[in-house]
C-alpha cells in the first residue's frame, strides 16, 4: 500500500511539473486555453484569433488547444479582464479604456487624435514609448501584452449628416463606459451615454441614442448601416486593441508552448492589421450601396475641440508622455 501511495504521489508531482516548469518532457501533456472577446465572428479579429488557435496547434502537434468564444460569450470587457486576472480567461482581446481603469498611462491609447494614422501608432508601438508601457502595465497588473491590433479608425454615425462639432450638440451618443470615450464624446459636442457593445443595436433602434462612434468593421460587423442614415468620417481616434494573457499563465506554459504562441502571434498579428485595412475600404462602400451616406466632415475642427481632453487627462496617463507620441516620425 505504501508502495502504490509512493506511486500516486510521483505521478502527482510529474503533473504538478507541467504546469510550472519550462519544456523537457512535461510539452507531450495538453494544454487548453480559453481565448475571449468581444466581437462578432465575421469580425476580423475573430478570423485572426482562428487563425492563430490553429497556427499553436498546428506547431504543438496538436497538444496546445486554443478554444475561442467571440461575441462576448464570456462577458463583457471588462468581465474579461477580471476574469484574466483572476485566472478565469486564459487570453483576451481588451481595449485600452478597459485595461487603462487598471494602468492608467494606457488611457492614452484612447485619447482623440494621439496618433497621425496606424503606420505612426506602429512605430510608436515598437519603440521605447511601447515597451516602457507594456512593461510597466506587466508589472503594474501581471497581464502581459502578447501584441496590439489595429481595431481601425474611429467615425461617427448618425441620423443626419454632421459637418462640425456644433453638428453634434443635444446628440445622445453611445460611448464605451471608460472616462477617456466619453471626454471624447463630450468635447465634440455630444450628450454621451455609455453602455455595452451587444446593447448599441437595440438602442439605436429604439432611439435610446441618436448615433454611436466605432471603427467601420465594427459598424459593418454590428450592423448599424440599418439604423443610422450617416458615417461621418471624424476619425477622431486611431483604435489599438491588445491581445493580453496573463503573465503566470505564460511562464507556467513549457517552453516550446511559449515560443509556439509567441511566434504564431508574430505571424499572425500583421494579418490581422491587414485585413481591418481592407475591410475599412471594403466594408464602407458596402455600406454606402446599402444607402448609408458618407459625410466628410471639418476634421481640423474636431481636433481643436477635443485638445481639452488632452490637457485633461494628462495628468492620469503621464505628463510629457502625449508629447513622446508626437515627436515620432
Amino acid at each position: 500500500m505504501k508502495r502504490i501511495a509512493a506511486l500516486g504521489i510521483i505521478a502527482l508531482l510529474c503533473s504538478t511539473a507541467f504546469v510550472f516548469a519550462g519544456g523537457g518532457a512535461e510539452a507531450s501533456k495538453a494544454v487548453s486555453f480559453k481565448l475571449a472577446h468581444v466581437y462578432q465572428p465575421d469580425h476580423p479579429f475573430s478570423a485572426g484569433m482562428k487563425q492563430l488557435a490553429s497556427m499553436v496547434s498546428e506547431k504543438t502537434g496538436g497538444k496546445f488547444v486554443i478554444t475561442e468564444y467571440p461575441a462576448g460569450q464570456l462577458g463583457s470587457e471588462k468581465d474579461l479582464a477580471d476574469g484574466l486576472v483572476n485566472g478565469i480567461v486564459d487570453m483576451a482581446i481588451i481595449g485600452p479604456g478597459e485595461i487603462g481603469k487598471r494602468y492608467k498611462p494606457v488611457l492614452i491609447f484612447d485619447g482623440p487624435f494621439i496618433f497621425r494614422d496606424f503606420a505612426h501608432a506602429e512605430k510608436v508601438l515598437s519603440g521605447d514609448v511601447g515597451k516602457d508601457l507594456w512593461s510597466g502595465l506587466e508589472k503594474s497588473t501581471g497581464l502581459m501584452n502578447l501584441t496590439t491590433l489595429y481595431y481601425g479608425t474611429r467615425y461617427v454615425t448618425s441620423k443626419k449628416p454632421i459637418k462640425t462639432p456644433e453638428d453634434m450638440k443635444g446628440m445622445k451618443l453611445r460611448a464605451p463606459d471608460q472616462p477617456l470615450s466619453v471626454a471624447n464624446a463630450k468635447a465634440m459636442g455630444a450628450n454621451p451615454t455609455p453602455m455595452a457593445l451587444a446593447e448599441v443595436y437595440l438602442a439605436l433602434q429604439q432611439n435610446v441614442v441618436d448615433g454611436q462612434e466605432n471603427p467601420i468593421p465594427t459598424i459593418y460587423t454590428q450592423k448599424f448601416y440599418e439604423v443610422q442614415s450617416c458615417i461621418n468620417l471624424t476619425g477622431h481616434v486611431t483604435q489599438l486593441t491588445p491581445l493580453f494573457i496573463s503573465k503566470k499563465k505564460f511562464d507556467a506554459l513549457p517552453a516550446d508552448y511559449q515560443k509556439a504562441l509567441l511566434d504564431s502571434v508574430a505571424a499572425v498579428a500583421p494579418t490581422i492589421n491587414k485585413a481591418v485595412g481592407d475591410a475599412e475600404k471594403k466594408w464602407l462602400g458596402e455600406m454606402q450601396a446599402k444607402g448609408m451616406q458618407v459625410v466628410q466632415p471639418d476634421v481640423d475642427a474636431f481636433r481643436a475641440a477635443t485638445q481639452t481632453v488632452i490637457k485633461q487627462f494628462e495628468s492620469q496617463w503621464g505628463v510629457g508622455l502625449y508629447e513622446r507620441i508626437q515627436a515620432v516620425k
